[in-house]
């Protein structure tokens, strides 16, 4: 399939990820974590390869959606002790965030850790590349500072590779960017997102 003119809308409408050789030094990332553990270290050590982020920046990993095949504990947990044993990250950059279950509550218990947003210059968020539309729409109902904030995406190249620049190409991928676009007016629709 050829990249049409509702492709480029709806590519445009979800992946809102900046630049990453563009991106602020940010002393303070969130991860929202996903399934996609070898995509979200990647990019984590990309970031401080780049000095996008460093030993003082302070991240919470957040996410607990349960286990995940070969691994045990959380995604939370499992990106937390990559980062820390297979990179050798210093664990005190790290709060570990277990309770959420969704991108809403990522955002809500990550904002409880955090408290106040007034230390921070800059922001990280990092999340799965599709769902960074409603993580924006989350973060604005939820108050977070916009106007600090930047976007970085993932994308699980090995599994559905749900990608800006290829994901009408996918027959799974092209449906979890369907659903995407449902669950953002449902969650419009239930209030938990804003328009901002």
């Amino acid at each position: 399939m050829n990249k049409t003119e509702n492709i480029e809308a709806i590519s445009n409408f979800l992946f809102i990820e900046d630049d990453i050789k563009n991106l602020r030094k940010s002393d303070l990332l969130i991860i929202l974590c996903n399934n996609n553990l070898k995509g979200i270290t990647q990019l984590f050590d990309d970031l401080f390869k780049r000095e996008v982020i460093d030993d003082n920046t302070l991240v919470v990993i957040s996410g607990n959606r349960g286990l995940l095949d070969n691994f045990e504990g959380t995604e939370c947990d499992n990106v937390y002790n990559i980062l820390v044993n297979d990179y050798n990250y210093n664990s005190k950059m790290f709060v570990l965030e277990k309770n959420a279950t969704n991108i809403y509550e990522n955002l809500v218990f990550s904002k409880n850790i955090i408290k106040d947003f007034s230390k921070y210059n800059n922001i990280l968020i990092m999340g799965a590349a599709f769902a960074l539309r409603r993580i924006k729409m989350c973060a604005s109902k939820l108050d977070y500072p916009l106007d600090k904030i930047q976007y970085i995406g993932t994308v699980d190249k090995e599994g559905r590779n749900c990608g800006k620049d290829n994901w009408w190409m996918n027959e799974e991928a092209k449906i979890r960017v369907y659903q995407e676009l449902e669950r953002i007016g449902k969650y419009l629709v239930k209030g938990d997102l804003d328009i901002k």
